[in-house]
């Protein structure tokens, strides 16, 4: 638990751009799965709606043409010949479930009673199709009818007759049980009415007014009978109950596709901040930039040149050169660092006027690169072989110096008019007898020796022994880390030349240094 607030504290934002991330890719996740399920209830509504219709469309053409077949017979009264020939057409009938036959507009007999005993009067149709009178269809809506048959049995039917004939049809199969929707109604419209049929009684009217989603409702009417139609209604609660099981697996499904984006944001976020992602990013992103330290001549203080050295800050912060040294050399960036480097110093150099010519410029160079050949590239660049000042070449104490190749290496750059500067001397992989195989001008005594000369410890008790050195092969010697009067006045009384050091001046930027070299010579 702590190391989880620990992480918050240290990276609030990240924890807020991971959760909010996760957060919309769930957002996104359920309108896309909504979405779907949308069409996929619209796709059920429309395709119950296809089957009512053509239920309608296959009722309409069974009634039609048994009207037809009956009143073609010309049968004048209830005969055993003209029952036959109503059963006979019910008995091939799928929505047709009895057929009556009338004179002087009662009822005599039906398929299911025959003969009555008394016949019954007609009741007006609901609508009439077709108005011509000898050919007109009267359709009703009977919501309660008892057949003759089984008086204790009440139907919602359909009765639709022609002249001498009527048929019942039964308004419950038209759904069956293919109809999915929980509610449904099959209406006859006119202009000016509508009249119900099957289903539930003033669905329609009821979708109609209530602010009910499309998904849910549909409303279609038949291409062949236009004036029929139907309206299906499926809610989402029942379609969600009837598909719980899918929606539970795609819920699951989105929040671990969420879990994992938000998982896969943060790794990514992470690489981001990681060191090496931001020393390669740096360098195409030009998040490096460079600070001049100046070196001074110990006998009269004067400016004589400056150390070129690297800094990084990016919108994560800073790096320190402890930190991206190691990831440029662990990259195999540090050629590319180096030409960057050169590039952008010599712009900014340029800049500053009161610089005189000769003027030593120290650029620090990996000790890889010398090996690699690399440093003999340097040659070829005619802006630093040409430059009005003195460019040292700053290289670290390391293994790949005592490499003959990277000997003749230095030989290049010597006969091309640099100059080779050892750099933190003492403290590296080369060791003092072999330092005369090295074709080097010049020694940097590091900054620990230069700090342990207050307390007097073993480090500033070598100075004398390096300044014999210094002095037996000719090199000119720059101390570094210099902060103090004392330090210095020792320094200079072992014989060092040229110091460096927050004495004289801390690492500035172009601008900064410009108006420090002015001050200077003034």
């Amino acid at each position: 638990m702590g190391t989880v607030q620990a992480t918050i504290k240290k990276h609030p934002k990240k924890l807020l751009v991971v959760l909010l991330s996760g957060g919309v890719i769930f957002a996104i996740g359920c309108v896309i799965l909504m979405y779907f399920a949308g069409q996929k209830l619209t796709e059920q509504t429309r395709s119950d709606s296809q089957y009512l219709l053509a239920q309608v469309d296959q009722a309409i053409e069974e009634s039609t043409a048994i009207l037809k077949r009956l009143n073609s017979m010309g049968f004048a009264d209830c005969n055993d010949a003209n029952l036959l020939a109503m059963r006979q057409q019910l008995f091939d009938a799928h929505f047709v479930i009895d057929i009556g036959f009338f004179k002087d507009n009662k009822l005599i007999c039906t398929t299911g009673a025959g003969v009555l005993a008394k016949p019954i009067p007609d009741n007006q149709p609901d609508y009439f199709i077709d108005k011509d009178q000898h050919s007109q269809i009267g359709v009703r809506f009977e919501p309660e009818l008892y057949l003759l048959l089984f008086t204790q049995r009440s139907l919602k039917v359909i009765i639709v007759r022609q002249a001498s004939y009527n048929l019942i049809l039964k308004s419950a199969v038209f759904g069956a049980d293919s109809v999915v929707a929980a509610n449904w109604q099959i209406f006859y419209q006119e202009p000016d009415a509508l009249y119900h049929l099957a289903g539930q009684q003033g669905l329609y009217d009821a979708t109609a007014s209530n602010n009910l989603s499309h998904y849910e409702t549909d409303t279609t009417c038949s291409s062949l009978y236009p004036s029929y139609c139907v309206a299906v209604e499926l809610p989402w609660a029942l379609f969600l109950s009837d598909n719980k099981e899918l929606f539970i697996i795609s819920f699951i499904l989105i929040c671990l596709v969420s879990v994992s984006s938000g998982l896969v944001i943060d790794d990514y976020i992470t690489s981001r901040r990681s060191l090496i992602s931001r020393v390669r990013r740096g360098l195409k992103k030009d998040r490096f930039y460079w600070v001049y330290q100046p070196i001074v001549n110990l006998k009269n203080s004067t400016v004589i040149g400056c150390e070129v050295l690297a800094r990084f800050e990016d919108n994560y912060g800073t790096l320190t050169p402890d930190e991206f040294i190691p990831a440029l050399r662990k990259t195999n960036l540090t050629w590319h660092f180096t030409q960057k480097m050169i590039a952008v110093v010599l712009k900014e150099l340029a800049t500053v006027e009161q610089l005189p010519s000769g003027f030593k410029v120290a650029l620090n160079i990996f000790p890889y690169d010398v090996e690699q050949g690399n440093v003999s590239l340097l040659c070829k660049e005619t802006a630093l072989t040409q430059s009005k000042f003195k460019i040292f070449l700053e290289i670290t104490e390391d293994e790949y110096l005592d490499s003959a190749v990277a000997h003749e290496h230095f030989k290049t750059l010597i006969a091309a008019g640099f100059n080779l500067s050892l750099d933190d001397f003492g403290t590296g992989y080369s060791n003092l007898k072999n330092l005369h195989h090295l074709s080097f001008q010049q020694l940097k005594i590091d900054r620990s020796f230069v700090q342990d000369i207050a307390t007097e410890g073993l480090k500033a008790s070598m100075i004398p022994n390096i300044m014999e050195l210094v002095h037996k092969f000719g090199y000119t010697c720059v101390a570094e880390g210099i902060e103090t009067l004392e330090q210095e006045v020792i320094l200079k009384a072992a014989g060092v030349q040229y110091g460096q050091g927050w004495k004289y001046g801390r690492p500035m930027a172009i601008v900064e240094f410009n108006n420090f070299i002015g001050r200077s010579i003034l």
